[in-house]
């Protein structure tokens, strides 16, 4: 998803596409990572003079309800948000980097394969799920591979 993507998609929810929104996505769209929303106001407060920390708490919600962003959910249980590259049409689960931060998109999603079979046993209705699953992205793997390689020449 590019920045045309989001504005098109603040224009379908009907949201006013302001500089301060527009910066928003830009800078989702120019780490490809998860912030805080106090990394986000510290990363644009010197472009906007007025730009307070609750306007950007109020945006990042609104771009997360219009599936611009997405929430990610650590173990510190700090608020984090992150590009969603999909957006909300698409089923898919998204991938997290425990070491950089990256967020990658996998678009696969095969719930409805077992939701019947919950739905049975629980004797309930599900109306939508969450899965968020985390490891280590390609590039990082590779810099602990050479960093366990370089240990070991060390102590060769």
């Amino acid at each position: 998803m590019g920045s045309n993507d989001c504005i098109e998609m603040l224009r379908k929810a009907n949201l006013k596409i302001t500089p301060r929104r527009k910066a928003i996505i830009g800078f989702f769209l120019q780490n490809g990572r998860y912030f805080t929303p106090e990394e986000v106001w510290i990363a644009l407060r010197e472009d906007f003079k007025h730009l307070g920390l609750p306007t950007i708490y109020r945006n990042l919600r609104e771009l997360e309800d219009i599936g611009i962003l997405i929430r990610v959910f650590r173990s510190d249980q700090r608020l984090y948000y992150a590009i969603c590259q999909l957006g909300k049409g698409k089923k898919h689960h998204h991938f997290v980097c425990k070491k950089c931060g990256r967020v990658s998109e996998v678009e696969l999603c095969n719930f409805d394969d077992i939701a019947g079979d919950i739905e049975s046993k629980l004797n309930c209705k599900i109306i939508s799920h969450f899965m968020q699953i985390e490891g280590l992205c390609s590039k990082c793997m590779e810099e602990e591979m050479s960093e366990r390689d370089e240990g070991q020449k060390v102590k060769e």
